[in-house]
């Protein structure tokens, strides 16, 4: 029962955010006087009948009360649920966007991951993921301060999410390392996707707040599920193991998991 009820608050809910805010208002004040008018009409049939005039009579009373009152209560109660939707809606953009690069979350991602390697299964399509982390970046912070690694970081963020497709998930995983989930992707085509990251990274000048200009360069790991390969089943620790070897080949590369 608490959960039909939900359901039918959450449709009442919808119904009247469809609306918008004017119109809502109105279609509850016209419900409102018409069920005042039909108990009103009912209440005299049943208990104290005196002819049509004053049913009449009685029913623009029933009328005229809620036509005042129901527009203002209506107005107060709609703008209410207006603004709690507009407040969960930047709560969930808190949640699910990094506020510094503003690209995804670790969280989203997550989430993402879980749900797009059950779809990746069922549809039996191949699902990549790429790791990316920035090369010398406490370097960086070292000799420009944390300010101008932190426009480091957005430039590459958005460089990751422009070359991406707007269906492929980037997210900040923390630090300087990114995640980019690529659904319905080839290890071959996964492969291709990193090499352009990594060119277009590593083309890009950052204009610092100091006036001078940097060059970076990313690492990238990559895994691949391919159903049903349990073996690529860990998609994040695979792909940790090719960033590693990227790392370990020196940088500026891609490279994948033996």
């Amino acid at each position: 029962m608490p959960a039909i009820n939900t359901q039918r608050a959450e449709s009442w809910r919808n119904a009247i955010l469809e609306m918008g805010h004017y119109r809502a208002v109105l279609a509850i004040t016209l419900f409102s006087i018409l069920m005042s008018v039909i108990l009103n009409g009912v209440i005299m049939k049943l208990f104290w009948w005196e002819g049509i005039d004053v049913l009449l009579k009685a029913s623009l009373v029933a009328a005229i009360v809620p036509g005042v009152v129901a527009p203002l209560a209506s107005n107060f109660v709609v703008k209410l649920l207006f603004e709690l939707e507009e407040l969960q809606a930047e709560l969930l953009e808190m949640v699910n966007r990094d506020s510094l690069t503003k690209v995804h979350s670790r969280r989203y991602l997550l989430d993402c991951l879980e749900i797009e390697s059950a779809r990746t299964l069922r549809a039996n399509e191949p699902m990549s993921l790429l790791i990316l982390d920035v090369d010398y970046f406490k370097s960086i912070n070292d000799r420009f301060g944390h300010g101008n690694g932190d426009l480091v970081l957005q430039e590459i963020a958005q460089v990751c999410e422009s070359t991406l497709r707007p269906y492929d998930v980037i997210a900040r995983f923390g630090g300087e390392e990114f995640v980019a989930l690529l659904p319905n992707t080839s290890l071959p085509e996964a492969c291709n996707v990193a090499e352009r990251i990594r060119e277009n990274v590593a083309a890009t000048t950052i204009e610092l707040t100091s006036g001078e200009s940097v060059h970076s360069t990313i690492s990238i790991g990559i895994s691949c599920l391919v159903p049903p390969d349990p073996k690529c089943i860990d998609l994040l620790s695979r792909a940790d193991k090719g960033l590693y070897k990227a790392k370990n080949n020196g940088r500026n590369q891609w490279a994948i998991a033996d």
